[in-house]
């Protein structure tokens, strides 16, 4: 796999999601009950984002996959994760509102 220094420098931006992703997970402050919860969804939410740009260029670099195909599955997983984002943003506000 030959990748010029754009493609290297996005599968090395992709990475750095990631790590940050889960940097972010293993620090998070350490609470109880529905707030936990809802802080530990949104989390996820954020590596579901970090993998979606990962896995996009992993497909255009190994697979070289259609563009189009790439475009819309990189777009359902980035509305995955947000879905993710928001659902644990929701049960955090309950847990303040009980």
């Amino acid at each position: 796999m030959n990748m010029n220094p754009s493609q290297f420098f996005s599968f090395v931006l992709d990475v750095l999601l990631i790590v940050a992703a889960v940097l972010a997970y293993l620090n998070r402050p350490r609470i109880g009950g529905q707030l936990a919860k809802g802080l530990r969804i949104l989390l996820i939410g954020v590596m579901v984002l970090g993998l979606a740009h990962f896995i996009e260029t992993g497909l255009f670099l190994l697979f070289n996959f259609p563009i189009g195909v790439n475009e819309v599955l990189h777009r359902l997983l980035i509305v995955v994760g947000f879905g993710f984002v928001i659902f644990g943003f929701v049960m955090m506000r309950r847990a303040f509102e009980e």
